[in-house]
């Protein structure tokens, strides 16, 4: 189907396409309807001769050039020479489209000698008019008329498809207008033309050679497409005009377009004016005016018109209110008081070019469509010279139409500036478009946009340094600002973009001649100008400085008022600022009052201010003197707080100094904030000198926006609020280790420990020597452990954390393993050689051992405050005891407590002892563990009936707790009730303990789970069976199956001995009676056994190790074993299964044999019934069947032929196929006779062959294997001295009784 759609579009006659290739015109005549005939072919024109010509010709003509049908037509003689003649001989039925669609030879074929040709006169003339405004005839829509009887028969427009200049001159010198002046949009001249009831005609246009046709008529095509608009013409003969220097667009001097862009006045113009002021307003679309009397120039004036109307242009918001400024937004006209909307369709940078100025509004920067609205005014095209938008070639609409409108931003309305800094040539890049201040993205910043601003602000060049300040509240600009070196303002660098606005931060820029002024002290000393970096003093005399100016330098330091000022005399080598102020009133800045080069070579001026500067850091309302929190600035006594947008690190190290708190931590991985509702801030940034010493010489830039930065207040953390400490829980220089930062202790990571300068820093800081080794955490902590110290950074040399760079983050126990540290001066405390953990001798352990304690100064004071540490509750007694020489040398320090004390190591006193006695202490509680319930070998870890924490806890402490139970060594713990929340002791044991009391303890919430432990002495050995079966072991309080990989290994002998077994025996499955419990089977066993050479029993041997999929089984000695089944020889199953197969074999030899012989002899019978129906004695054949062949051979024989019944038809023809295989030669319709067998065995016609011997079988195929079958019949009945016969076809004799069918032969043996 398709195909067929595109051949038909192919061939159409109406594609523009063929008519490209083949035109016709009427060339010589008065106009495109008359003159004699041209073809365009194969790109050259040619004539067509007259010879065989038919009036039917000159009809097909007229009707397929538009100029309706042949009025008359005679012989011409050709004007010029002999062109190419394409046809000849042509002929027509009427009905064609198009001449080459008639009859004739061919193209260029028939040749022709005629020097004359026809001309032809069509019915129809064509005439030509622009359609427009009355009066001014060269401009306006194309329009034809079609004239045939003097009467317009039809009229119509051109479509502006293809339309280009050259058609347009056609028109343009066809109207005698000149050329063509611009190809205006289609449809500018017209308005809507929608009629329903009478469409609009529009022609399309496509010349072959514009050069050759003289008139656009014989550009028409029959090709129909979309065309929604007509072609406008404006023609070099038209003027335009305009009013210029008026009230509006529509009042001033009349000036008329002399040339391209260049307007002159009308007088003194080529143009001959002879329009009445009428015509001109009406023509301007100004109104009319009542004069109709033609205006004429006078040489010594110029003329000026105000015509009716009032047409002014206005750029308005999408609401249509007026903008802040004036200079942009959506056009619109105020005409006679109606707002009419410029619709943007073709609008440009050339139309938004007078619209800027012709509101003196600079330049244009950027041009852009507007939301949807109703318009009257569209396809606007200005040339660019125009004195108003009004005066530029435009469609105008009688009524609203649905448009998007035009917008334009001229440069008047785009302005730049830097916000929020010290001065007006630094800080924050802004700029005003569209009537809204945008800060600017800094990343795609260009140095030439620097340079730009920096000049457009008369700031010098822009600086390679720049200070920072704040992001402040503005949009951010969407447009693209991109400078060149040719850009003399920043609107000329602003290009529209599709593109999102980057993330990032805002440009911030500083020019050369910012400059800032400053004093040598906090509000008064020697007043400095820095600029571009370098320091000058301003100077100071009678002449060049007054109390008003210092009035003003101390308002401008935020100081207050000046309460004296003098000169200090200086050197002639100080820079001195290049100019002297005099401030006759109060001005925000030194700046802006008035200057003078007038200089005192020889003083600088010098103030002392009423006001007071002081920044600190607090962190709430009440709490300062501090050395972290916020940066807390007062000004003449009003404080508030500082944006932390533009602080930097430098000033932090200088806040630090100035507070005397030690270095500043930059930049802070934590803060924590405290923000209240009486936060303010006041001070957006500050900015210091070279000369700035302490923050109160800074320049403060006010926060003019309250509301900005209220949530981001700077913090600054000095390291003089970083210290740290160890947790001790009883020992000295070891423990947790805890860091106090912004106002709060707080844990620290393992991690964060690693390092050895980390660890001797902080053991320098406690006193303690040297690190040792970072220590797990010991005690209770939170799953959420909120702000930790996760990194430390000290030096070598460092002898406090204050010195440390400190790294706090926001993070879990899982993420950060709180840590401790143990320091090289390690000690604590331990009963020993007494009964349990309260009562013993007084020993100090450390890292040079263990050492007892003096007695020397030791009173009852100090014994509670052991026991106190201990947990070993009341003191109840202590003795000196001559122990000395059983313990070896005493600790080397005394021991005096004295008031409140935390531990007894807050007691300690360096001196030496004197006495050569030790301690025996006796405490009142009694710490005692166990292992669940007393006496147990396995069980939940207690200590004084309280669960012990998992936490800390490993195999070492395990052993001490089997140990103290005489439960022999552990082998195994385990983790309980994981996740709960329960109250809990938590152990940790430095190995010189013999009991659980003696460890360092406490006691919290415990989440990670309670400790289990098993002892070896709780362990029992089983099997399933008596010497037999899965290994199962009783710890836990149950019995559980374990894991034996190897079970003639040592572990198994053992476990045969342990249960009083032999050792152990291989045995086969089926000797095995697996007990129930077996057959059920266990889950993979959690215990291995595993012994060394060195163990004697079973019970050490377990480990807690996974080695096997399932639980192992061992048999040994005695064990009683399965009784077995006597085995069937494999030999008897050989023999059964080899004589039922040749039994098999011999059933199936005699059932072949036996169908062998039976098929013998039926064939033999046939042929015997045959020889019995050539004799006549048939008859006897059957009775005697039963004489021939016994009962079971009838039987077989009947089957037989039973089974080969329903064959019949398919052995006739098997047995006809096989005759073609003979040497016979067949006649047509002689029938045959069945074969029937002679007396000598050999075959012959029997003579009394009919349907009934037909029916009674005389013949039979076997359909196994032909040739199989055929030998075996020929043995049968073929005598041994067979000899070679050939067969003949005869005609059959007709018995007599018997019916003979015609159509079956037969076949007679010759001889």
């Amino acid at each position: 189907m398709w195909f067929l759609l595109l051949l038909w579009y192919a061939s159409s006659p109406h594609l523009s396409s063929t008519q490209v290739a083949d035109r016709l015109i009427l060339q010589g005549g008065n106009g495109p309807c008359e003159g004699y005939v041209e073809i365009f072919h194969n790109g050259i024109w040619g004539i067509v001769g007259d010879q065989k010509w038919k009036p039917n010709n000159e009809k097909v003509i007229c009707k397929s050039i538009g100029c309706g049908t042949s009025k008359s037509s005679k012989d011409i003689l050709f004007p010029k020479d002999m062109p190419t003649t394409w046809m000849n001989e042509v002929e027509c039925n009427g009905n064609e489209d198009y001449l080459w669609e008639c009859m004739f030879p061919g193209w260029n074929i028939s040749s022709y000698t005629k020097d004359t040709v026809k001309e032809i006169t069509c019915s129809d003339t064509i005439q030509l008019e622009l359609e427009s405004l009355p009066v001014f005839r060269c401009a306006g829509t194309l329009k034809y008329k079609t004239i045939s009887m003097e009467k317009v028969k039809e009229t119509g427009y051109f479509c502006n498809t293809n339309w280009d200049k050259k058609h347009a001159d056609l028109v343009c010198e066809h109207l005698k207008c000149g050329q063509s002046k611009r190809l205006p949009a289609a449809g500018t001249y017209s308005q809507r033309m929608k009629d329903e009831k009478n469409p609009v005609i529009f022609k399309a246009i496509q010349c072959s050679s514009v050069e050759y046709q003289k008139h656009i008529w014989q550009c028409i095509t029959k090709a129909s497409g979309p065309c929604k608009e007509p072609v406008s013409v404006i023609c070099s003969d038209h003027p335009h005009f305009h009013l210029q220097g008026g009230s509006n667009a529509c009042s001033g001097q009349l000036e008329v377009d002399d040339d391209e862009g260049v307007w002159k006045p009308v007088c003194q113009s080529q143009y001959k004016l002879n329009k009445s002021s009428h015509d001109l307003c009406l023509h301007m679309r100004c109104g009319t005016s009542h004069s109709q009397e033609p205006m004429v120039c006078d040489s010594s004036k110029n003329i000026s018109l105000d015509c009716p109307d009032k047409v002014s242009l206005s750029l308005l918001k999408d609401d249509r209110s007026q903008n802040v400024g004036h200079c942009f937004g959506s056009v619109y006209f105020n005409h006679s008081g109606t707002l009419e909307a410029v619709c943007s369709t073709s609008w440009d940078e050339k139309d938004g070019r007078v619209v800027c100025r012709e509101l003196g509004c600079g330049e244009v920067v950027s041009v852009s469509s507007q939301p949807q609205e109703g318009g009257k005014h569209d396809l606007v095209d200005c040339k660019g010279s125009e004195a108003s938008l009004w005066h530029c070639l435009a469609k105008h609409y009688e009524n609203t139409t649905s448009c998007k409108k035009a917008s334009v931003i001229c440069s008047g309305s785009v302005k730049v500036r830097l916000s929020d800094g010290p001065g007006r040539c630094a800080g924050r890049v802004e700029i005003q478009h569209e009537g809204v201040w945008k800060s600017v993205r800094a990343s795609n910043w260009n140095n030439e946009n620097s340079k730009v601003i920096c000049n457009q602000m008369i700031c010098g060049d822009a600086s390679t340094h720049t200070d920072s300040f704040i992001e402040g509240t503005s949009q951010v600009m969407n447009n693209e600002v991109t400078c060149t070196s040719d850009s003399k303002s920043i609107s000329n660098c602003i290009k529209p973009t599709n593109k999102q606005p980057q993330q990032g931060k805002n440009k911030m820029l500083t020019c050369q001649e910012h400059a800032v002024v400053f004093l040598m002290g906090n509000c008064s000393g020697k007043v400095g100008i820095e600029q571009a970096r370098k320091s000058y003093w301003l100077s100071g005399s009678n002449a060049t400085f007054d109390r008003q100016t210092a009035t003003v330098v101390c308002q401008q330091m935020d100081c207050g008022d000046a309460t004296s000022f003098n000169f200090e005399s200086t050197s002639g080598t100080t820079d001195l600022w290049k100019y002297s102020y005099n401030c006759l009133e109060r001005k925000k800045s030194l700046f802006d009052c008035e200057r003078s080069e007038r200089l005192s070579n020889h003083s600088i001026a010098s103030v002392i201010c009423s006001g007071s500067k002081r920044v600190s850091l607090k962190v709430n309302a009440t709490d300062t003197g501090n050395c972290w929190g916020k940066v807390d600035v007062c000004l003449n006594g009003a404080c508030g707080g500082v944006c932390e947008d533009a602080w930097t690190e430098q000033e932090s190290i200088m806040l630090c100094k100035d507070l005397k708190c030690g270095s500043a931590i930059y930049p802070l991985s934590y803060l924590k904030k405290s923000q209240s509702a009486s936060d303010n801030i006041t001070i957006s940034s500050v900015h210091s000198t070279q000369q700035t010493t302490s923050m109160s010489q800074c320049n403060m830039v006010k926060n003019v926006d309250q509301s900005y930065c209220k949530d981001k207040p700077v913090y600054v953390v000095c390291s003089g609020s970083v210290k740290a400490k160890l947790m001790y829980h009883g020992e000295r220089c070891s423990g947790n280790v805890e860091m106090f930062y912004q106002g709060n202790w707080r844990p620290v990571c393992k991690t964060a420990l690693e390092n050895q300068d980390v660890q001797n820093t902080i053991c320098r800081e406690q006193a303690c020597g040297h690190g040792v080794k970072p220590l797990s955490f010991f005690g209770p902590s939170s799953e959420n452990a909120g702000a930790v110290v996760s990194g430390l950074t000290c030096n070598a040399n460092s002898n406090s954390s204050a010195e440390c760079t400190v790294t706090v983050t926001n993070t879990n126990i899982q993420q950060c393993a709180l840590g401790g540290l143990q320091c090289s001066e390690w000690r604590r405390m331990m009963l020993k050689l007494g009964n349990g953990a309260c009562e013993g001798y007084v020993f100090v352990y450390s890292g040079a051992g263990s050492q007892a304690v003096s007695s020397d100064g030791w009173t009852e004071t100090e014994s509670k405050v052991l026991c106190k540490d201990l947990g070993c509750g009341a003191y109840i007694n202590h003795t000196a005891k001559e122990k000395a020489d059983d313990h070896g040398l005493l600790w080397g320090k005394k021991y005096s407590c004295r008031g409140e004390t935390n531990s007894i190591w807050d007691c300690e006193v360096n001196n030496r002892p004197s006495q050569n006695q030790s301690i025996y202490l006796q405490c009142q509680d009694n710490r005692t563990a166990s292992l669940g319930d007393p006496g147990n070998c396995s069980g939940q870890v207690m200590l004084n009936n309280l669960s012990v924490c998992y936490d800390n806890w490993d195999d070492s402490h395990s052993k001490i707790a089997c140990q103290e139970q005489q439960c022999s060594n552990s082998i195994s713990l385990e983790k309980n009730n994981k996740g709960s929340q329960v109250d809990a002791h938590f152990v940790s044991c430095s190995g010189t303990e013999s009991n659980l009391g003696q460890c360092k303890t406490t006691r919290g919430t415990c989440s990670s789970g309670l400790v289990s432990v098993s002892c070896a002495g709780c362990v029992k050995f089983n099997l399933t069976q008596k010497c037999g079966g899965t290994i199962q072991i009783l710890y836990r309080g149950t019995w559980e199956s374990v894991c034996l990989p190897n079970v003639f290994s040592r572990e198994g002998e053992l476990l045969c001995q342990e249960l009083e077994c032999d050792n152990p025996v291989s045995l086969q499955r089926d000797q095995i009676e697996q007990s129930e419990e077996e057959k059920q089977g266990q889950k993979i066993p959690e215990m291995s056994l595993q012994c060394s050479s060195e163990n004697k029993k079973l019970q050490h041997c377990l480990i807690k190790k996974k080695e096997c999929k399932k639980p192992s089984v061992i048999y040994c000695g005695g064990y009683q074993v399965k009784q077995l089944i006597a085995p069937i020889p494999i030999n008897l199953y050989v023999g059964l299964s080899l004589g039922l197969l040749s039994l098999v074999v011999v059933v199936a030899l005699c059932l072949f044999l036996r169908r062998r012989f039976v098929t013998r002899l039926k064939l033999r019978f046939s042929m015997r019934k045959e020889s019995a129906f050539e004799s006549g004695d048939y008859e006897d054949v059957e009775p005697n069947e039963s004489k021939l062949f016994g009962p079971m051979e009838m039987r077989d024989l009947n089957r037989h032929e039973s089974e080969s019944g329903g064959d019949e038809e398919n052995g006739r023809r098997s047995a006809e196929s096989s005759l073609s295989y003979d040497d016979i030669d067949e006649e047509e319709n002689v029938p045959a006779q069945p074969l029937s067998s002679g007396g000598d065995g050999t075959s012959s016609p029997g003579p009394g062959a009919g349907p009934s011997a037909t029916h009674e079988h005389v013949t039979y195929e076997v359909e196994e294997d032909q040739q199989e079958s055929y030998d075996d019949v020929v043995s049968m009945i073929t005598p041994a001295e067979t000899r070679e016969e050939i067969a003949e076809v005869h005609e059959r004799p007709k018995p007599k009784g018997l019916a003979i069918h015609d159509d079956e032969d037969y076949l007679e043996p010759d001889g």
